[in-house]
Order: C-alpha cells, then structure tokens, then sequence
C-alpha cells in the first residue's frame, strides 16, 4: 500500500487531537480540582460518586431531624421542670395551709396564690413549641385544655410525634398530656388536685387540704417520670448525632477520593502531556517541512 501525503496528515492529526485531549483533560482537573467533571470520565466513579452524595444528603437530613427533636424535647424538659417547681411550692402551700396555727385571712391568701400557680399550671399544659402543642398528641394545632380544666370536660389525642432519624429509625418525641397531668375526671387529675386545694383553703377545711398533700406527691413521682422518659430519650439522640457525624465524614471521605484529584500526580500528568504535545507538534513541524519544490530542486 502506497503511503501518500494525505494518509500522512490525517494521521499526524488524528495523534496531535489525541494529545492535545489529554492535555486538556488534565488542565480541567486541575482547574476544577475534580477528577470527574462529566459521567464520560469514569462512568463507574461518577456512579459511586451519586451514591455517596445521596448518602450524605440523607445523613445531612437525619441530622437535622434529630436537632429538631432535641430542641423539641429540650423544651418539653424545660416545661415539666416548671411544672415541677409548681407542684413542689403549691405542696409547702399546702402543709403550710394544713396547720391549725395558721390564721384564716391567711389561708385566703394562701387560696389566691395557689389561684395564679393553678392558671400557670394551664399555660404549661397549653405550651406551644415552634407553634406546635406538646401534649395533644398529633392534634399539634389545637391547645389540649380549656381554660380551667378542673371543671371542663377536655380529651388528649394519643397520637405519637416522631422524627426520623436514620434509614428506618424513627424516635418519639411527645409526650402525651394523660401521662402528665392526668385524665379529666381521676382523683390524681393534677388540675383537679390543685382546684381541690384552693377550694380546701377557701372553705378553711383543714382536712381537706392535708388530704391534698399525698395526691399532690404523686403528681410530682409523675412529673420526675416524665422528666426521666425525656431524658432517657435525649440520651439517645446524642449517640445518634455522634453516628451520623462519623458516617458523613466518612462518606464525605469517600466522596472526595473518587471525585477529587490527586494533585501531585495530575500535575506530574499534565507536565507530561504537555512535553508530549509539544513533541508532536515539533515532530509534525519538521515531517511537514519539505514540499514539492523541494524534491524538484
């Protein structure tokens, strides 16, 4: 087969296109800082590399559902530790009220004290997180007491609040109002308590207002319960924070080698192609040089 000057050219070009890809292919490395700039570059790592970046964005997102909840039990915590203090200065009201030393004016205002702790009582049973209620269960946008619950008939929503906080783990957040403040209609009500007191002191019923004191304790076990259940539960959103964490780094960590350069040796690669390319165009420029006038001379 006869090589003819075309064959030739065609040739010398199809190399030079060649070479001078490379080189462009590692001048955008370098100038991206990524290995992998379109899915044609390595079309296995691209597919790894949408992996790990879904898995952070989820790890991402699972993170912060479990601030959020955190927050939420936290502020939940907040709340019965003021119940508590309540309930613990409404039981000195009480055995204070229940001694025969006391004078009855000041048992009636001993009862106005115990009035403003009980519709502060109400407000924390109507507390409201980021606008949401924390113990009407699901029903997050409606207040789960009337205005004096002791007296009017109100009913809790069971419903559980949860946040997802890994690939199918999810975690309770709420605690139902029942198991805090009791039902409408039990003795151990803590509002029907309270109400109890007051009228106790009202009447100047000494019996009645000792009577109160055992039911009050109990509202307080309740109360340290709850705070306990909250707490247990804080705890472990604080070990899943700390796995998440360690899993982002890690898929962040393998994200960055399949996608990132390894600049020593891109820059060793690109010094390379460039003396290549430069090879070829010096060689194509010193094939090319003689012409028909030449072989006529």
């Amino acid at each position: 087969m006869r090589i003819t000057q075309s064959m030739m050219g065609d040739s010398m070009m199809k190399n030079l296109q060649g070479n001078f890809k490379r080189l462009d292919k590692y001048q955008e490395q370098l100038m991206t800082n990524r290995r992998l700039n379109r899915p044609s570059d390595d079309p296995v790592g691209v597919a790894s590399a949408l992996h790990y970046r879904a898995e952070i964005s989820a790890t991402t997102q699972f993170t912060d559902n479990v601030q959020d909840a955190d927050s939420f039990m936290k502020y939940t915590d907040e709340v019965l530790g003021e119940a508590t203090q309540v309930i613990q200065k409404l039981s000195e009201l009480a055995v204070q009220g229940a001694s025969d030393t006391v004078p009855d004016d000041a048992r009636q205002n001993i009862a106005r004290e115990v009035e403003q702790l009980y519709e502060h009582l109400v407000s924390l049973g109507n507390a409201q997180f980021k606008g949401k209620y924390i113990f009407n269960g699901q029903r997050i946008d409606q207040p789960p007491y009337p205005s004096d619950p002791a007296r009017e008939n109100f009913e809790l929503d069971q419903g559980i609040v949860q946040y997802q906080v890994g690939a199918g783990l999810y975690v309770d957040v709420n605690l139902v109002g029942d198991k805090v403040f009791g039902k409408f209609g039990e003795a151990d009500n803590m509002f029907k308590v309270v109400d109890d007191l007051q009228k106790g002191l009202v009447d100047d019923n000494t019996t009645a207002i000792s009577a109160v004191i055992p039911r009050l304790q109990a509202n307080l076990e309740k109360l340290t319960l709850a705070q306990a259940e909250v707490g247990a539960k804080q705890n472990r959103l604080e070990f899943t924070t700390s796995r998440l964490e360690d899993l982002n780094l890690n898929y962040i960590g393998l994200q960055s080698k399949t996608e990132d350069v390894d600049m020593p040796k891109t820059i060793t690669e690109l010094k390379t192609a460039e003396s290549i390319f430069q090879a070829s165009l010096d060689t194509i420029a010193r094939i090319s040089r003689p012409s028909l006038l030449d072989f006529l001379r």
